[in-house]
């Protein structure tokens, strides 16, 4: 009998494996590749996301998909000349 209910409760955790591997990963938000983000990983898998845009520090409570202030982490950054003018 003992064995009959191991049995058992081996093939209920083996469909419960088989059904939470099939599902499909969330996207990550459009945050991760910003220049304004302050992403924070934890082990279990949670993602914390501050955004630094204008100054100030905003935690973002929701997955961003779109955002007008995005700015591409990767891209570099052209610094343009500073100084005077040669004379005239």
């Amino acid at each position: 009998m003992p064995v009959v209910i191991f049995v058992l409760f081996r093939l209920i955790v083996e469909v419960v494996r088989v059904v939470r591997g099939n599902r499909e990963r969330k996207p990550q938000p459009v945050c991760v590749g910003c220049v304004f983000a302050h992403v924070q990983y934890a082990a279990n898998g949670r993602i914390a996301i501050s955004c630094t845009f204008g100054g100030g520090v905003r935690m973002m409570n929701l997955d961003v998909v779109y955002c007008t202030d995005f700015r591409d982490r990767t891209r570099l950054v052209q610094i343009a000349p500073a100084g005077f003018a040669s004379g005239l």
